[in-house]
């Protein structure tokens, strides 16, 4: 079954380049921010922020905005889920068939809008906050989940802008 998996150290690979000390650099700035402000949602901030985390300023600033589009993209149907789980009094067959159907309605979106790169993000979203979310917070979650996803792009972005000015720099 793991014939063709071939695990093997390379001790020559093992060192510590830009796009890994960039990623480091962000996952700690929306750290601590988040502890500054004291707000909640760093695990979402943070892989945003190594999601976002490209290699050229250029390409995260598509990815990040590809990002936040698809969490968009679930977090509102994530809402229309709430509203008809509720009407149902949250029936488990309410569940069991509309999340499955927004799943797909979410991937379809992301590919109309030639937004592929977001589909697992905006998926993920989607099923984050369905499946996981206590009854009464959702509106909230959604919100949050959105905003922590734009700080993780922000901060990404930020680090890739000033980390290759700062190299730029120390060229001259």
């Amino acid at each position: 079954m793991f014939k063709h998996v071939n695990f093997r150290f390379h001790p020559e690979k093992f060192r510590l380049g830009m796009r890994t000390f960039k990623t480091g650099l962000a996952v700690f700035l929306v750290l601590a921010l988040f502890a500054l402000f004291g707000w909640k949602g760093t695990q979402i901030g943070t892989l945003t922020a190594v999601f976002s985390l490209r290699e050229d300023f250029d390409k995260s600033i598509h990815f990040g905005s590809s990002r936040i589009f698809a969490n968009s993209i679930g977090g509102a149907l994530s809402l229309l889920f709430f509203l008809v789980n509720d009407f149902f009094n949250y029936n488990v067959w309410v569940t069991l068939l509309m999340v499955p159907l927004l799943t797909m309605l979410t991937i379809m979106i992301n590919v109309a809008f030639d937004n592929k790169s977001g589909i697992i993000g905006g998926v993920a979203a989607l099923l984050i906050i369905c499946l996981s979310i206590p009854h009464g917070e959702q509106i909230t979650y959604v919100f949050a989940r959105v905003f922590e996803t734009f700080v993780g792009v922000f901060i990404a972005i930020l680090v890739n802008a000033d980390v290759d000015r700062l190299r730029q720099w120390l060229k001259r």
